[in-house]
């Protein structure tokens, strides 16, 4: 992410400024720009020094020494006459043109032609006008209407999820921010102070109408909406208004914004700069659904913070139960230790141990900062042993035959279509980290279903505590498959590749959903190294192409019913 400096003004938008050419709203801009600027005002001096010597010379040299002019000043007066003169002559020839059509009109079927074209005429100009003024009246009107909403409903503390280019983090809005979240988001935080885009509740209707407010006052070009309607995407048996604003000026270039018909609750946020990057929120907040399909959020607790006990006979309590492992899961959770890190958590003899083999000194750390202070938890860790690593090591696994050979003609398929080698590797890495995020999120998910078959006769609060770890996986990887579906589909469909329908998704419940997911995952996955020449694969050149469509197609309708379950 590059440095979010501001950029000197050119010479020629200061000559502009100077001259007093520049428009409203970038004449506002230099003047911000100098009064911050001191090398600025001084080029600015310089530059009105400079012209005054330029208007001295023109005055006390320039002009003395002009010579008389070649010829006097003709009779303009004359010349006004010769242009009447002639203007007499065209008008004449217009009314004989008028009276001609006239003469052409004056029968009544020829006037009802005309007057039905005319009609016919005005009709579509009001109707062009309508569907050029429209969509930035509905998305004014809406954002009105969700302002209102939410200033009537409580406001708690609720959880955003925070992705770019380069990183993903939650941060919690309506608390005090996470000592995690707050070093990635800072750069995040300076872009959208750059755009003039409120950071404090950046995924909110009233943070969206001050910015497109704003870029729809601009004295330049104003700003363009466009209000269409689309599945939710927490939820695709829902629907969502979204809202897409695509500003002429300024740091932030377009911006969308998602609003769920049925309470006008922001849902998802995209914000696209100027350089190329861009900022994607969306909400993970536990919620629940009614009937009638109207959401209605519920309470999340701040952050956990560790509990100092007053006397050391606090610390002494009964055997864990299932709402201390949730406890824990939701800690490690918040910090991202379920992603990656082989992090066990069980529930052994009245107490919840979490362990693992192979763990980073530093996570090692951060996870005992969390969960040292929390009552009948232990934390233990060990190392991999030296045997174990050298005969993993001593024995790969031998590729089949033939294998090698197809996955090299695929390759080189796979790097034609990209434009060579560079734009190979470039393409690979960026579909392989994706599809290692991906994979993460399906384990964790299926850990979480492994570890509770069944939420049904949980307490209420257990539910939503599980659900809301559970909904936020399944959001990440939808989100991570529609990425890989963008990239991948268009090269499939040069390589021959056709999309096929998946199978009926069926079960009663969000947990055999995530086991489905979790195995359309790793079967995209080694389908995807296969492409990539990573992992040699028995399926047929010709066929992977379909196949990997195919599994693209399988992942998107699991996480779908995996999430339709878990907004139940």
């Amino acid at each position: 992410m590059r440095n979010l400096v501001t950029q000197h003004p050119e010479d020629g938008v200061l000559l502009r400024y100077i001259d007093g050419e520049l428009p409203g709203r970038k004449l506002r801009q230099v003047e911000r720009h100098l009064r911050a600027c001191w090398q600025c005002r001084t080029e600015v001096k310089e530059l009105e020094s400079t012209v005054a010597g330029c208007v001295r010379y023109r005055k006390n040299v320039l002009q003395a020494h002009l010579p008389d002019p070649p010829n006097p000043w003709p009779d303009l007066y004359r010349e006004f006459a010769r242009i009447d003169s002639s203007a007499s002559g065209e008008f004449q020839v217009a009314r004989q043109l008028a009276a001609r059509l006239m003469a052409i009109l004056g029968s009544a079927g020829v006037r009802r032609w005309a007057v039905a074209a005319a009609a016919a005429l005005a009709m579509v100009c009001a109707i062009w006008y309508q569907f050029r003024e429209t969509p930035s009246v509905q998305a004014a009107v809406l954002l009105k209407r969700a302002v209102l909403a939410a200033e009537a409903r409580p406001s708690p503390a609720r959880r955003v999820q925070v992705r770019t280019k380069t990183q993903t983090f939650t941060r919690t809005i309506g608390s005090r921010p996470t000592p995690v979240a707050e070093p990635l988001a800072a750069p995040i935080q300076a872009r959208f102070e750059a755009a003039h885009y409120p950071w404090d509740d950046p995924l909110s209707a009233k943070s969206y109408l001050s910015w497109h407010d704003s870029v729809a006052r601009s004295d330049a070009v104003p700003a363009r909406d466009e209000v269409t309607t689309v599945p939710d995407p927490q939820s695709p048996t829902l629907s969502c208004y979204r809202i897409r604003t695509v500003a002429e000026e300024g740091e932030l270039a377009t911006a969308s914004l998602m609003l769920r018909t049925a309470d006008l609750r922001p849902v998802q946020e995209r914000l696209e700069f100027r350089d190329q990057e861009w900022v994607e929120l969306t909400d993970i907040t536990d919620a629940t659904t009614r009937d009638d399909g109207a959401s209605v959020a519920a309470h999340v607790e701040p952050p956990v913070r560790p509990v100092v006990p007053s006397r050391p006979a606090a610390t002494l309590s009964g055997p864990a139960s299932i709402s201390d492992e949730l406890q824990v899961l939701a800690a490690l959770h918040e910090i991202g230790a379920d992603l990656g890190d082989p992090v066990e958590v069980n529930l052994t003899d009245g107490r919840v141990v979490v362990g693992g083999v192979g763990i980073p000194p530093e996570h090692r750390q951060q996870i005992h900062g969390r969960l040292d202070a929390m009552p009948n938890v232990t934390v233990q860790f060990s190392e991999p042993s030296a045997g174990r690593s050298v005969t993993a090591e001593a024995a790969p696994a031998a590729p089949a035959a033939g294998a090698t050979s197809t996955s090299n003609g695929l390759q080189a398929r796979v790097e034609q279509q990209l434009g060579g080698q560079a734009e190979f590797e470039r393409f690979s890495a960026q579909v392989l980290d994706r599809n290692e995020s991906l994979m993460a999120r399906a384990y964790a998910l299926r850990r979480l279903a492994e570890l509770f078959p069944t939420d049904a006769d949980m307490a209420v609060k257990d539910r939503e505590v599980l659900r809301a770890m559970a909904r936020e996986h399944a959001a990440a990887l939808a989100s991570e498959v529609s990425t890989l579906d963008r990239s991948l589909n268009p090269l499939l469909v040069s390589l021959g590749g056709l999309a096929v329908s998946p199978p009926a998704v069926t079960g009663t419940s969000w947990q055999p959903a995530a086991g489905e997911l979790a195995r359309a995952s790793h079967r995209l996955e080694v389908l995807v190294s296969v492409l990539l020449g990573v992992t040699p694969g028995n399926t047929p050149a010709g066929r992977l192409p379909s196949d990997l469509l195919q599994a693209l197609g399988e992942v998107r309708a699991d996480v779908d019913w995996c999430l339709h379950w878990l907004a139940q």
